[in-house]
């Protein structure tokens, strides 16, 4: 077979579209990568540093206002008094102009402030102890 100038340009021309035409049908089903490799400086990205999470920050609560308590009225305790004092004694009896009672001054026992509060204090005591709390006050007696 002898390949001819203007022959071999009349197949050469057809054939070359034909490939063509197959390349591009065939690369718009297919991915094609084409590299061309330059030596150069080669940049790596770093490793990732781990760190702990910045502090957290909470806003301050608000201030607390605390209204003075209401005010309290207490009740007044009841009042003790001492018992009025009693003679133990001979009935009353009427004596010269004025009719004092009970005897005369000279025939009363001399007591002083603090017999006298010790003989108060005798009512306080139960019924059946009275007698003999006088009888002690009154030893005692000049």
């Amino acid at each position: 077979m002898t390949f001819t100038g203007p022959a071999f340009v009349k197949w050469a021309l057809p054939a070359a579209l034909a490939a063509a035409a197959l390349s591009i049908a065939a690369a718009a089903h297919a991915e094609v990568n084409v590299s061309v490799g330059v030596g150069g400086p080669v940049y790596y990205e770093p490793a990732p540093v781990y760190a702990p999470p910045p502090p957290v920050y909470y806003q301050p609560a608000p201030p607390v206002y605390y209204q003075p308590a209401p005010p309290v009225y207490y009740q007044q305790p009841p009042a003790y008094y001492r018992p009025a004092p009693s003679y133990y004694g001979p009935p009353p009896v009427a004596y010269g102009p004025g009719y004092r009672q009970g005897p005369p001054p000279a025939a009363r026992p001399r007591m002083n402030d603090m017999q006298n509060r010790a003989m108060d204090n005798c009512a306080l005591l139960a019924p059946r102890e009275q007698p003999r709390c006088r009888a002690t006050v009154m030893s005692t007696v000049r």
